[in-house]
């Protein structure tokens, strides 16, 4: 074990993160898991991309933008809004299709299926890149950091955001405590090692610097997750539960007792008929030698 493994080897406990994904298959590979990560997670996402956007500064009509993992479109969209020249790769094929459509009124922009461990792109190709939430999740999550450093020009920006606490945000928070509430004898598996290691700002920084990164920034800050309390949260972000691995597997009867506990969850933080969740974001940004 290096320096860097010993430095958050107390963060390896394990706690309920409950990843997207039935057992055995891709995380979003489907239409119309894409639609509904759209709609339930970009309301995390969203706040971020924003804020990443806002610290990579003159972004104009022309800047090559990479966005890694780029799930739903939350920072590629409003990227080409402002008139960047933006490529946003991901390695599920839904991912990628809803992609092309929101990228498709902007001749300069377009989405690639495309591993993030191993992008098939020239060396410092892009003015700014972005891995928002996801090289933390990659197996190969160094390798994943060392591909965005790659691509990234010398004198341009790499940008990447982590949770600082798992397991994020929105409803996995809910899901999560849910989870331990219904079965507390049930030890959860080990969080992914990215999602450990880069939970640590001093790490995160540590091994960005380790991939050629100068000058590396880093800041914390508080994203909302908004959505109605009462039975109109399950209906709101049912589907999303049902494409996460660990409510996917249980039994008809264990996820009514899930949803039992999300609902008196929810009813416990309900404020009046909304239900806000709030979740610190760490956020670096880097320069290439």
């Amino acid at each position: 074990m290096d320096d860097r493994e010993s430095q958050s080897s107390d963060m390896s406990e394990p706690t309920w993160i409950p990843c997207l994904g039935a057992s055995g298959t891709h995380p979003h590979q489907t239409d119309d898991f894409a639609r509904v990560y759209e709609r339930t997670a970009n309301r995390n996402t969203g706040q971020i991309a924003a804020t990443a956007l806002d610290r990579i500064s003159n972004i104009h009509f022309g800047t090559r933008i990479l966005d890694i993992a780029a799930g739903a479109g939350a920072l590629s969209v409003p990227a080409a809004l402002a008139g960047a020249s933006v490529l946003a790769v991901d390695n599920a094929p839904g991912m990628v299709k809803l992609l092309s459509e929101r990228l498709a009124p902007f001749p300069s922009s377009s989405a690639r299926l495309m591993d993030g461990q191993a992008l098939a792109l020239e060396d410092a190709s892009f003015d700014a890149t972005f891995s928002l939430l996801g090289a933390s999740l990659f197996s190969d999550w160094r390798q994943g950091l060392m591909e965005q450093t790659r691509v990234t020009r010398s004198g341009g920006k790499a940008c990447v955001a982590t949770w600082p606490k798992l397991p994020g945000g929105g409803p996995f928070l809910v899901m999560a405590e849910a989870l331990r509430a219904t079965f507390p004898d049930m030890a959860p598996p080990a969080p992914p090692p990215g999602a450990i290691a880069l939970a640590d700002p001093d790490r995160l920084r540590a091994e960005l610097e380790e991939t050629g990164l100068t000058a590396v920034q880093i800041e914390e800050f508080e994203i909302a997750w908004e959505g109605p309390a009462g039975e109109a949260y399950l209906e709101d972000v049912g589907e999303l539960h049902r494409n996460m691995a660990v409510y996917a597997a249980l039994s008809k009867e264990d996820q009514r007792r899930v949803d039992e506990a999300i609902l008196s969850i929810v009813d416990r933080i309900r404020t009046g008929d909304r239900v806000i969740l709030r979740s610190p974001v760490l956020l670096a940004v880097g320069t290439p030698r």
